[in-house]
């Protein structure tokens, strides 16, 4: 944006000097014109008094001596006719053409004391003539050669001036173009930034008032209103967080009414009736714990965009996934049994066992049964793989099921909030779990990949930062 304005604006300060340039141009062209043939002309006035004034032998040799002084003093011809005598000097030719042509004119009682616009580049000569004689008849005449040398190197150098000082104030226009444009854009590139920063990070940067009047005041309005929109973010996130802590103690009494209920009622409950009231309950504390992970998650995930550190806070550790994954199995080996499906733990490739990440080991302990919760949702009955993989200056803790899995088209939106696939809507869940997932890996400067796996089922890949010791040992 900056190039295209200072071009514009560079274009049209250049144009601008440009025409008052070549007005410049034109004008000292025209003012020594009209110097030069004022100058000429008095001369060949002069020569006209002296050859009304010639009349014998005598007169025509002081004639003939003035015109040779003439010509010897400033380089230009004279040709004058008197009667029928004509008289030379600087070598004029009277039988050139357009000389002859002026001379007849002359003779006709028709002057010719225009000297054409002097241009530096040409070389012709110009020639101006007079007629003299009584008011009954033209007795001769004056014709002028006169040399324009002199008047276009003066003409010449005066535009070389005014080229050379056209240059400088282009280039003074450019610069002072250049300041304007800088003064005005920088605080459009600096409300840029803060805009870019406040959608990534949800935190408002300090902005430096300056340019115009009008894009400080732009300043101040965005400010406040990052502000604002800061603050309500943060109250949103207090208000679920906080919503969500306080239900429980209503649910928890609901729960142990319920329960006081089945007790007093004993045989004449109705068991239908208890289990779906049981039912929506255990849903409701399900909503509410999501609800209060992801409000966790996504602080984090704040938190981290602010310091910009990989990843945020002191939380930083550096972790070995292939223990994690270990102990997860272990602790989730028996409900996998209960639903027909088997966790197998594959730490066979090289480097696996020892590979360490940098992040969060609570919160990659928590991502890992996230998935696993998500598999055992949705991939009931089905083997589900998990592997650590080690891959340069990243680490992978890769999770596969045999499931039925996602079409390609719903992926992308597998980790917006309260989602869920068309095919799983009757099934149990709140649909944050990925969501989740997504937050916290992100909020520990990791990446999710949720891919179609080979054979069938889904494939959830954690994609963290590896140690710089871990990534030179898999260079060697």
């Amino acid at each position: 944006m900056r190039l295209r304005v200072l071009g514009v604006l560079g274009s049209l300060l250049c144009l601008i000097a440009v025409i008052l340039g070549t007005l410049m141009l034109q004008s000292i062209s025209r003012n020594t014109t009209q110097d030069v043939q004022l100058s000429r002309l008095a001369s060949v006035n002069r020569f006209v008094e002296l050859g009304t004034h010639a009349q014998d032998a005598t007169d025509h040799e002081e004639l003939q001596l003035e015109m040779d002084a003439y010509s010897q003093l400033f380089d230009e011809g004279l040709l004058i006719s008197l009667g029928g005598l004509q008289f030379t000097s600087g070598g004029i030719d009277p039988l050139d053409p357009q000389v002859d042509a002026v001379r007849r004119r002359a003779a006709l009682n028709l002057d010719q004391t225009g000297i054409p616009q002097i241009s530096p580049f040409s070389e012709e000569p110009a020639l101006i003539a007079r007629p003299f004689g009584n008011s009954t008849q033209v007795l001769g005449s004056v014709v002028m050669e006169v040399n324009l040398d002199d008047a276009r190197q003066a003409i010449l150098q005066s535009w070389g001036a005014v080229v050379l000082v056209s240059l400088s104030v282009c280039a003074g226009m450019l610069l002072l173009a250049e300041r304007l444009t800088a003064w005005v854009l920088r605080p459009v590139h600096r409300l840029s930034d803060a805009v870019a920063e406040l959608a990534s990070t949800q935190i408002p940067a300090p902005l430096q008032e300056a340019g115009p009047p009008e894009l400080r005041a732009l300043s101040r309005s965005f400010e406040n209103m990052a502000q604002i929109v800061t603050d309500s973010l943060a109250q949103q996130r207090e208000l679920i967080a906080e919503t969500s802590h306080q239900l429980r103690n209503p649910i928890a009494a609901l729960r142990l009414r319920v329960d006081l209920l089945k007790m007093r009622l004993g045989e004449k409950a109705d068991p239908d009736g208890v289990a779906a009231v049981e039912r929506e309950l255990e849903r409701v504390e399900m909503l509410l714990d999501g609800v209060l992970r992801l409000a966790s998650a996504e602080h984090r995930l704040s938190e981290r965009s602010a310091g910009g550190a990989v990843p945020a806070g002191a939380d930083a550790e550096t972790v070995i996934p292939a223990r994690l994954l270990t102990e997860e199995v272990e602790r989730q080996s028996a409900a996998a049994r209960e639903r027909g499906m088997l966790l197998r733990l594959d730490l066979d490739a090289p480097g696996s066992r020892t590979a360490r990440a940098v992040c969060n080991g609570f919160e990659l302990q928590q991502m890992i049964a996230e998935v696993l919760e998500n598999c055992f949702k949705y991939a009931s009955g089905s083997q589900v793989d998990l592997s650590v993989a080690a891959r340069g200056s990243v680490v992978d803790v890769v999770i596969r099921d045999h499931g039925p899995g996602l079409p390609a088209a719903e992926l992308e939106a597998a980790t917006e909030r309260f989602w869920r696939a068309e095919t799983s809507r009757q099934s149990p869940g709140t649909g944050l779990g990925m969501a989740i997932v997504d937050r916290l890996v992100r909020a520990n400067g990791g990446e999710l990949l949720l891919e179609i796996a080979a054979g069938g089922g889904l494939q959830v890949t954690l994609r963290l930062a590896g140690t710089q010791d871990d990534a030179g040992a898999q260079e060697a």
